[in-house]
């Protein structure tokens, strides 16, 4: 009887001692993240990376900037640990972390920063044949660069310009492997295809295949759990995908609209969704005297409330991008647009009206003298450019698309000043500064292809670019996002969202509001595929 009594008082404690023990996964270092990326590296260098998306990842990965943009646009420190802005703030003194070394062990200094400025600065650099390049080296020219000791760098500005900050994000080059290097052949130098940074990953290893990242041995952040990153090279996003679906790979570097139904009934993809700073926006050419209406507000601000954007952007894009309704991008530090206004059709009739454009004819199409409301409307996108046009023609306008290359669209039409109204798509990473896009003096030879002149506008903008004060350039920006409301040189469309899929068995990634693409990876220290398991509690 003692004996049995003895065995179940034992059993009982066995038991509530297993109640009170749990078995837990956590995170173990070690394993490689495989990804399918489109297309084949050709310059991974901060310099020369503009034109290719795959280039521009690893880049972004693999070099810093003397500072970085968090995912409000705002810079914070990154190869400079700290910076100082003289009062008339034209004179930006930066100070590189301490014992700053690049992936191959070689310390970095000042000179490496001086020798990247000095290749923004040749004009072999600017005759590199990229709008980025003539951009850079306009930029960086009129700025003076010196070397105050082997860790503090100084540039002098001819004049104050608040978006200099976001410039210092460019990469920079170590001088030992490129001084020996003539500007002119750097594009097609091997050491594009051989970086050394100091970003947080390095390159192992490149083929044909693929890529292979490693963390950085003298990183002083956080140490990844992975030990690798590969990227898997592939023609198009449907191969890509199909790699993933064959197992070949953990992620998919981008989702398409049209492939996202398949991906979201995925049993082991998790699709990760952030708003990236790329927007489309619909430009009126104002100064070409053929459509001369598109010059008059009211005609302007018809074409705005006739359009039903979430429904465009429903049959375009497969509901896969965030309304805008001005021209700064949302959850950035300037953001202030005002509400756009809810689609009218009556009250876009009315002030046409009111502008003596009426449908003499009973054609379908409002006319006004001699002259009717139809536009050749450009864009790379077919079936958002018939979206456009059939919502227009529910208020009389007769929008005639014709669909160009990217390509075209830049070099043959805007550039040119070509175009009577035309969809176009610009990246809005960095300072929010509108002044390269709407200021007056940018309509002949610079970017405000609208040819958009007004006065207070330019005022705004101008103080806006000439002050640090983060405070005062918010009410600059606010005023000027409410006359850009009311003025709409451009109608904007949609800010793109950046679809990307991740295999279950990859934990703890996660991304924010991207600046560029390659930042779905500025969490990936913190990724991990292993996982150790271990027992919490306590018995009695």
């Amino acid at each position: 009887m003692i004996a049995v009594l003895g065995i179940l008082l034992l059993a009982a404690i066995l038991t509530t001692t297993a109640r009170q023990i749990t078995t837990v996964a956590a995170p173990s270092k070690g394993g490689v993240y495989r990804e399918a990326v489109v297309g084949l590296p050709r310059n991974i260098n901060p310099l020369f990376s503009f034109a290719n998306d795959l280039d521009r990842d690893l880049t972004g990965m693999i070099f810093q900037g003397l500072v970085a943009l968090n995912d409000r646009g705002e810079p914070v420190p990154a190869l400079a640990e700290s910076w100082e802005i003289s009062p008339n703030q034209t004179e930006y003194t930066f100070k590189l972390r301490s014992n700053a070394r690049w992936h191959d062990g070689a310390p970095v200094t000042a000179d490496d920063v001086i020798f990247t400025v000095g290749v923004l600065q040749s004009q072999e650099f600017a005759q590199a044949g990229q709008p980025a390049s003539i951009y850079l080296s306009q930029l960086w020219s009129s700025v003076t660069a010196e070397k105050v000791d082997d860790t503090t760098v100084r540039f002098r500005l001819q004049q104050p310009l608040a978006s200099f900050l976001s410039e210092t994000t460019i990469g920079i080059l170590p001088e030992h492997l490129w001084k020996d290097v003539p500007v002119a052949d750097m594009p097609q130098s091997m050491l594009n295809l051989e970086p050394v940074g100091t970003g947080p990953w390095r390159l192992a290893g490149i083929d044909a295949v693929g890529a292979r990242l490693e963390p950085n041995p003298y990183w002083r952040g956080a140490a990844p759990l992975l030990d690798g990153i590969e990227f898997r090279f592939y023609p198009d996003y449907a191969s890509a995908f199909a790699a993933f679906q064959a197992g070949e790979v953990d992620g998919v570097s981008r989702i398409l609209p049209q492939d996202l139904p398949a991906a979201e009934e995925s049993d082991t993809m998790s699709v990760l969704s952030a708003p990236l700073a790329n927007e489309t926006l619909l430009f009126f050419n104002l100064t070409d005297p053929n459509v001369a209406f598109l010059a008059e507000k009211p005609v302007r601000q018809a074409l705005w409330l006739a359009l039903d954007v979430p429904a465009l952007l429903e049959t375009a894009l497969n509901g896969q991008a965030i309304p805008a309704d001005g021209p700064i991008m949302p959850g950035t530090w300037a953001y202030a647009a005002p509400p756009r206004p809810a689609t009218d059709v009556a009250r876009a009739n009315q002030l046409l009206t009111e502008a003596g454009w009426v449908d003499s004819d009973g054609d379908g199409v409002r006319d006004n003298g001699d002259n009717s409301l139809s536009f050749t409307l450009l864009g790379d996108d077919p079936v958002l450019l018939a979206a456009l046009a059939d919502q227009w023609k529910a208020i009389g306008v007769w929008a005639k698309p014709q669909e160009v290359s990217l390509v075209s669209l830049a070099t043959d039409h805007l550039s040119q000043r070509n175009f009577q109204a035309a969809v176009t798509h610009w990246q809005l990473a960095g300072d929010p500064d509108p002044y390269p896009i709407w200021h007056s003096t940018q309509v002949t030879n610079g970017q405000n292809y609208t040819g958009w002149s007004n006065s207070r506008a330019d005022e705004l903008m101008e103080e806006g670019r000439s002050t640090t004060d983060q405070g005062r350039r918010i009410q600059l920006y606010t005023e000027f996002q409410r006359l850009f409301a009311d003025e709409l040189p451009a109608l904007p469309l949609y800010f793109e969202v950046y679809n990307y899929g991740v295999s279950d068995a990859v934990h703890d990634v996660s991304v924010g509001r991207l600046n560029e693409p390659w930042e779905r990876f500025r969490t990936a220290d913190s990724w991990y595929k292993l996982t150790d398991e271990t027992q919490t509690g306590q018995g009695q």
